[in-house]
């Protein structure tokens, strides 16, 4: 191959590279299924070059404490962003799409990383993220939740119940050394 065929190959490749990674990101609907406390969930997603909306579903079937956040996973070398998300949002909503939290406006939240926590009552939710893909090679976030269960009210009661215990100790020892 002469190095004109050469030349000429590489760009042709170049060209259909760089079309490739001008699309419009593809937008992803992802359902994560019924979330049962406790549970860690964590995954990697990776958007082509263009603007995005994900949609992320689930299910609480029981009183559920969650903590999450979604964070941009920016990869630089010098003076080269291979990946990157501009414009990061997310929000919580029903699935009758009453917004329940907007992780943008949450104190902890930033550009690069929005955080979120409260309680989840049983129903049907979903997460949208969305933002701008604009490294060489697109953009990727990684999307991560904990859960916890809510303590029963029995919970509650024994725990009264033992502080009293734990009270009444102390009342009585203050009481031995006063004596």
């Amino acid at each position: 191959m002469n190095i004109q065929t050469f030349a000429k190959s590489a760009i042709s490749a170049a060209a259909l590279v760089a079309a490739s990674f001008s699309a419009h990101a593809i937008d992803s609907n992802i359902n994560v299924g019924t979330v049962i406390a406790p549970a860690t969930f964590s995954q990697v997603w990776q958007k082509s070059v263009g603007s995005f909306t994900d949609t992320w579903s689930f299910d609480i079937v029981a009183p559920t404490f969650s903590a999450g956040s979604v964070s941009n996973l920016a990869i630089s070398v010098p003076s080269l962003t291979l990946f990157n998300i501009s414009g990061l949002s997310a929000q919580l909503y029903t699935s009758t799409n009453v917004l329940v939290d907007d992780l943008d406006d949450n104190p902890g939240s930033t550009s690069e990383i929005k955080v979120g926590s409260g309680l989840f009552n049983p129903g049907s939710y979903y997460f949208k993220i969305s933002g701008t893909a604009d490294g060489t090679f697109g953009g990727q976030y990684v999307f991560a939740v904990t859960t916890l269960p809510v303590p029963e009210p029995e919970s509650y009661a024994m725990l009264l119940a033992g502080l009293g215990v734990m009270g009444a100790i102390a009342v009585r020892r203050n009481k031995r050394k006063a004596d």
